[in-house]
């Protein structure tokens, strides 16, 4: 079984245009900061909203027409903590302000996922993805020192979602490799509560399609 390390979370959620109002901005705030961890409160000029954070590693931007959370914590975040984290601010989102629905949503997921081969994962990369181009990278007259993929899914009738999947060399440890996905949902949410389900989707999209493709370039794409 592929042991997968947590990197970085994000969400955006957008709803219609309001107005924060400096008192609901701070009861926002008093109701999430104990149960989200949330140390810090700073209140935007011009009425453009708040911003929640714990050091420099997770903060959450509270604005007019949308919410945006990120974790990244260095391998030390837990997606099931990072998923409390967004129903509690969700939640408290629609109690305080009011919010009708969310009308488009974005989840980004980052994970490692180790590499247990005798090469590191740039040279995994280069023998089993790049060998065939390998002897025309002099054309270029530099040395390579990265490689990876991107591929993008649009929506379909079946799936109103885009993901953008990107699988690389983690450059910090080449031993690990870099798998992301970016998705944008684009049917509203009237129950937040479903905003679980986009977040499974991505989150499992890189674990049950990204990580073994990744490992089936070794086997001919077995």
């Amino acid at each position: 079984m592929t042991d997968y390390v947590p990197l970085a979370f994000g969400f955006e959620a957008i709803y219609p245009p309001m107005g924060l109002s400096s008192t609901q901005l701070r009861d926002y705030y008093n109701r999430v900061a104990e149960p989200c961890r949330f140390t810090e409160f700073r209140q935007l000029g011009g009425g453009q909203g708040a911003r929640l954070a714990e050091g420099n590693n997770r903060h959450l931007t509270l604005s007019p027409d949308r919410v945006v959370y990120h974790q990244d914590d260095f391998t030390q975040a837990l997606f099931s903590t990072y998923c409390e984290d967004a129903r509690v601010i969700l939640r408290h989102l629609r109690e305080v302000f009011q919010t009708p629905v969310l009308l488009h949503c974005k989840v980004m997921v980052r994970l490692l996922m180790p590499h247990a081969g005798p090469e590191n994962a740039f040279e995994f990369f280069q023998k089993n993805l790049l060998q065939s181009a390998a002897p025309r990278f002099d054309s270029f007259g530099r040395a390579l020192s990265g490689v990876g993929l991107r591929f993008v899914f649009p929506p379909t009738q079946q799936n109103h979602s885009t993901f953008h999947l990107r699988l690389e060399p983690y450059f910090r440890d080449l031993k690990m490799f870099y798998i992301e996905n970016q998705a944008q949902f684009f049917d509203p949410l009237v129950n937040y509560e479903d905003m679980q389900n986009y977040l499974d989707a991505t989150y499992n999209f890189l674990k049950e399609k990204g990580g073994p493709f990744i490992l089936g370039l070794a086997n001919g794409g077995e």
